[in-house]
């Protein structure tokens, strides 16, 4: 019996053993006694969740396998570690092996490339899901007999069957979530589009300019490797050739283009910074011309000043975005390579800062020295030049955009018909009187959620009676981007697990937006109420009721923060944060929140500030988790007042932004959809400190004419601060065309000298066309009242008719529609004849007397903006 019990037991050595030999997934010792070490500090770091993520690496498995996972967890960032367990990533490194077996250049694929750009299953911060499998087997039959090039460009057109371009919140919906809703903005996109080629071993990396520096706007795309080169491709755009995209203009005026790497990567790009867990290279040279600009930074005596941070800032979004932050070396020096634009260059050491603004043409060195310290007031004026614009690569043949267009066409219409299986109002109406609700309600959540619908009905039907006056103040918290990928449990355990308070009246929309909503900020959302009102005693909850302080409190004991681990910027869940034990400032405060409201405290992230708060005796109350930070105290007011020679209102993000110095720079405020800043005077209770106020006014070409003041609040003293936007020069004519020729070629003109007239060639279904759309559907209502008429143009009429059907009557009113041909399409094509052989949208504003004083031509945001300028 002995004997036959040994038997098992040798069996199971023999496999173990056989796991251990076998190929090699990391196949260069030294680089694989590197992934081991970062790996055993990657457990330690993660040893709270040792079971559920680490221990799998001890257990039978190929060897390839093993040390694929070792290398996965070894450079995953934080937020991974937290809230994916081991076994998920197993099966998507398998599944990678799969790939790389079913196709011909997964077998001649570099090992480092396959390592760092197939592997690797986060593309950017969005919350990981099963995509890489689930693509994998929709795709490995369509194109497994195709060389590797022709597989990109139908990976592409099946991204674009399942996807198109529509703008949408900051936060990046997995790949499953943005194939459900059928649209994305750029960044899920290109997320959607590298994950699906990563799932047929196609080398893929999303690039970013995280600002452009010619509009108020940032892109993102993708690159593939190709038999022995990066290309670029338009994500869910595809072409027939690669390396051409309606972007390839507008990225030639970039100052940064950039990806981060998984991993110690080795490759040739510029480096821009180098982690022990990832590599972000820069590649703008891949698409401008670039140069290296070095910056050497002294002391108030004249000495080289070491390790100084030194920001390369750029103008987008009224605010001085920082593209780089590096640290000086011994000698007092570092460099950043960048595009033909103006920057500001600020650098910052032990409460001294200097800043200087730089033309990259014009200097090589920039000498800076640190003089100045917080606290002086004073103003000053920067005009701010993007790049030149430079003409796009050669477009596609006719012959070939119009084969190509067909295909696209077909792809819309299968996407269409995937949309008509979301619920309709109908059905949406039956339902509604089936469960006793609202029919106009209902069906507004309802077509909202998208694919996601059958969540939502599912809710909708789960809801006690006792509950179902809290359903739609729940669905109402929540942004429509989470009605499209919110799952029934959080929705349900929100619902169930919230603690209503006695009172209601003025506190209803406490509960509702503090205590009732899941959401806190850009987390991945899990069902956490019940989970923390289990974990958390009877005791504890009393206490914290009496003093929600004493979560504070439990917080900065029980949990270590890491400012470093979690690049990924996606943060951690509140359950991942309590599972670890380990965060990075913002999942800490994340994590407070939702603990607090799962306790019955309301608390938020302040608007504005990102500041952590409670709600207790009907005051909102401060955390303050950085010991080295002193209590705000006392706050201040602050009243914004336009200027009255302003030519429109001002508008947060666009016009102007307020910054407060943190750590030597300066460091917007959130007040983007703050209701306050709609109307002047506006006012704000801010802490203590020193701020900047940034205004900027921009201009056709690009160019930015700023204004910056630096000022102080201090306790006990109100502020008043003036926004003013820098005035233009008058327009120049752009060219002239004969008013009555215009007038009789024109349906519907009018007499000419009514008014101003708009003509807008459009491209309907490409990216720049949306968003000039969103500017005139944002603007509607200011351009009804002015002069004008606006007259969209279309190359055919299929874009014609889809156009009207879609979204003419969103457009202001008196707006026409027309393919132009015979007399005025000679006229117009006379002032835009390079145009249109471009890139589209192309728009033209013409007073009464024929001349033209505005023309914009492909990717700008703001048109609208700047029409109404002019029409003022």
């Amino acid at each position: 019996m002995k004997n036959l019990r040994i038997i098992p037991l040798f069996i199971m050595l023999l496999a173990f053993l056989s796991c251990q030999r076998g190929e090699h997934f990391l196949n260069n010792k030294t680089y694989r006694e590197k992934v081991e070490a970062q790996f055993e500090k990657q457990r330690q770091l993660g040893k709270n969740r040792w079971e559920q993520v680490f221990k799998l690496a001890d257990q039978a498995m190929l060897l390839k396998e093993r040390e694929a996972l070792k290398f996965i967890l070894a450079y995953s960032s934080l937020n991974d570690i937290a809230d994916y367990e081991g076994d998920f990533f197993l099966k998507n490194i398998r599944s990678s092996f799969a790939a790389r077996d079913a196709f011909s250049w997964g077998k001649t694929l570099p090992d480092e490339l396959f390592r760092h750009f197939v592997l690797p299953i986060r593309v950017n911060n969005e919350n990981l899901d099963t995509s890489r499998i689930v693509f994998f087997g929709e795709l490995k039959d369509r194109i497994k007999k195709m060389s590797m090039k022709d597989a990109v460009i139908e990976v592409n057109h099946w991204c674009h069957e399942k996807v198109t371009y529509r703008g949408t919140d900051e936060r990046t919906s997995s790949p499953l979530a943005t194939v459900r809703t059928a649209y994305g903005r750029c960044g899920e996109e290109s997320t959607f589009t590298v994950a699906a080629l990563r799932s047929v071993c196609i080398p893929a990396r999303q690039c970013y300019t995280p600002r452009w520096a010619h509009s108020d706007d940032n892109h993102a795309w993708v690159e593939v490797w190709v038999d022995g080169k990066w290309h670029y491709i338009g994500a869910c755009e595809p072409e027939l050739v690669l390396d051409a995209a309606w972007f390839t203009a507008p990225a030639k005026r970039a100052m940064l283009v950039n990806t981060n790497v998984f991993g110690d990567y080795e490759g040739p790009e510029d480096i821009l910074l180098k982690d022990e867990r990832y590599t972000r290279i820069n590649i703008l040279s891949n698409y401008a011309e670039t140069k290296r600009i070095y910056v050497l930074v002294r002391d108030s005596s004249g000495k080289p000043a070491d390790s100084v941070a030194v920001e390369f800032q750029l103008y987008n979004y009224a605010e001085f975005y920082p593209l780089l932050r590096i640290c000086t070396d011994i000698q007092g020096l570092c460099s950043f390579q960048t595009g033909y634009g103006d920057l500001i260059v600020w650098a910052s050491k032990n409460g001294k800062y200097t800043f200087r603004k730089i033309s990259v043409k014009a200097v090589d060195t920039v000498a800076l020295e640190l003089s100045l310290k917080p606290g002086l007031e004073y103003s000053l004026q920067e005009d701010l030049k993007p790049p030149v614009e430079q003409p796009g690569a050669a477009g596609v043949p006719d012959s070939l955009k119009e084969a190509n267009s067909k295909r696209l066409d077909f792809e819309d219409k299968l996407r269409s018909a995937y949309e008509k299986t979301f619920i309709d109002s109908a059905k949406s109406c039956r339902l509604a009187a089936t469960l006793k609700l609202n029919t106009d309600t209902l069906w507004h959540f309802l077509k909202e959620s998208r694919g996601n619908f059958r969540a939502v009905i599912d809710f909708a039907g789960s809801v006690n009676r006792s509950e179902k006056r809290w359903l739609f103040p729940l669905l109402s918290v929540i942004s429509s981007k989470d009605l499209r990928d919110v799952t029934f449990e959080v929705l349900m355990d929100n619902i169930t697990n919230t603690v209503c308070p006695g009172s209601a009246g003025k506190d209803r929309e406490i509960f509702f937006k503090y205590l009732l909503n899941p959401r806190v900020d850009n987390e991945w959302l899990r069902p956490c109420k019940s989970y923390f009102q289990k974990s958390f005693d009877s005791s504890f909850r009393a206490k914290a009721l009496a003093d929600p302080g004493v979560v504070a409190e439990w917080v900065k004991t029980n949990v270590l923060i890491d400012s470093k681990t979690n690049y990924g910027r996606a943060p951690l869940t509140p359950i991942g944060v309590y599972e670890l034990k380990v965060a990075d400032p913002h999942s800490r405060d994340i994590f407070f929140v939702a603990v607090s409201r799962s306790l019955g405290i309301a608390a938020r992230l302040e608007p504005g500030t990102r500041l952590p708060q409670y709600y207790f005796n009907n005051v909102w109350h401060d955390v303050l988790f950085d010991p080295k930070k002193p209590s705000s105290g006392e706050r201040v007011k602050l009243t914004l007042n336009s200027d009255p020679r302003n030519d429109r209102k001002p508008e947060y993000y666009i016009h102007f932004t307020l910054e407060k110095f943190d750590d030597g720079f300066f460091r917007s405020l959130d007040y983007e959809t703050d209701s306050r800043l709609g109307s002047f005077p506006c006012e704000l209770d801010l802490a203590p400190g020193y701020y900047l106020m940034v205004t900027g006014n921009r201009m056709k070409d690009g160019t930015v004419l700023s204004n910056l003041s630096f000022f102080n609040l201090n306790q006990g003293k109100e502020v008043n601060q003036q926004i003013s936007l820098r005035k233009e020069s008058a327009p120049s004519i752009l060219g002239k065309l004969d008013p009555k020729t215009l007038v009789s070629n024109l349906p519907q003109a009018g007499p000419f000298t009514s008014g101003n007239l708009v003509l807008a060639w459009m491209e309907p279904d490409k990216e720049p066309t949306k968003h000039f759309i969103a500017d005139l559907k944002e603007k509607r209502k200011e351009l009804e009242k002015k002069n004008c008429r606006i007259f969209f143009l279309f190359r055919n009429e299929k874009d014609e008719t889809g156009f009207i059907s879609a979204v003419s009557r969103e457009m202001p009113s008196g707006s026409s529609c027309l393919v132009p041909s015979g007399e005025l399409l000679k006229l117009i094509s006379g002032t835009t004849a390079q145009s249109l052989g471009s890139s589209l949208p192309v728009v033209t504003l013409i007073n009464s007397k024929g001349e033209i004083t505005y023309v914009s031509q492909g990717y700008r945001i703001g048109i609208g903006d700047d029409l109404l300028k002019l029409l003022r």
